[in-house]
């Protein structure tokens, strides 16, 4: 289980959804569903309950010619996903992202 972090233009620290989806050992056919639902789901944030918000917790990943969306998300919403998830090595993945 290897998941790389990024550092953002803006300093934040980041990973990608695919990654994070494959770190999961979630099913690969599911990916776009998953997420759709990672992003649009309600979450404890530090600063209150809420929805992830776009270019703060989550930014679309442009990449050419893929045709399949992907997503940077921000480590502490990248936690609170793994730790939802159904996935045995969810413990893990979010102690790593600590």
């Amino acid at each position: 289980m290897l998941i790389q972090i990024l550092i953002s233009k803006k300093g934040t620290k980041v990973v990608t959804a695919s990654q994070l989806h494959e770190a999961l050992e979630l099913e690969e056919t599911l990916f776009q569903k998953d997420t759709s639902s990672w992003i649009s789901n309600i979450y404890s944030f530090k600063d209150g309950i809420r929805s992830p918000r776009r270019m703060k917790d989550y930014a679309e990943r442009k990449l050419e010619d893929c045709p399949v969306k992907d997503y940077y998300l921000s480590v502490e919403l990248a936690k609170f996903i793994s730790l939802n998830s159904q996935s045995r090595k969810r413990k893990k993945l979010a102690m790593c992202l600590s």
